[in-house]
């Protein structure tokens, strides 16, 4: 049986507020999501039937330019409040099945937990 699970990465190089880095992660979901529905309807049903778990954790800002040259989900802020124009928070790297991780993403086992 499949364990379907978000991860999002945060980029632990920043100071930012619990407000605004939630805020951050929300809009790597949903523009996951909204990807999702347009591409891979399949696994997104398959993910919301399910906990609808998020994994979300931390590391350095050199490794989320790495994910974000591959095309992985990228969320830069705007720089209106905190952070200057710009700033990468975080990348999502998608729906995994915990179970059948791929072999690029095992790194993501230890990283720390948010």
């Amino acid at each position: 049986m499949k364990d379907l699970r978000m991860y999002v990465l945060v980029n632990r190089d920043i100071k930012v507020t619990k407000g605004k880095l939630a805020g951050q992660i929300g809009h790597a979901v949903n523009v996951l999501t909204y990807n999702y529905c347009n591409d891979q309807r399949n696994i997104i049903h398959e993910y919301m039937k399910g906990q609808i778990k998020k994994i979300i954790l931390y590391t350095d800002q050199s490794h989320l330019e790495e994910l974000e040259s591959k095309g992985y989900v990228s969320i830069r802020d705007a720089g209106l409040t905190e952070l200057e124009p710009n700033t990468l928070t975080c990348v999502n790297l998608g729906i995994i099945d915990y179970h059948n991780i791929p072999e690029e993403l095992n790194f993501i086992k230890k990283l720390k937990l948010v």
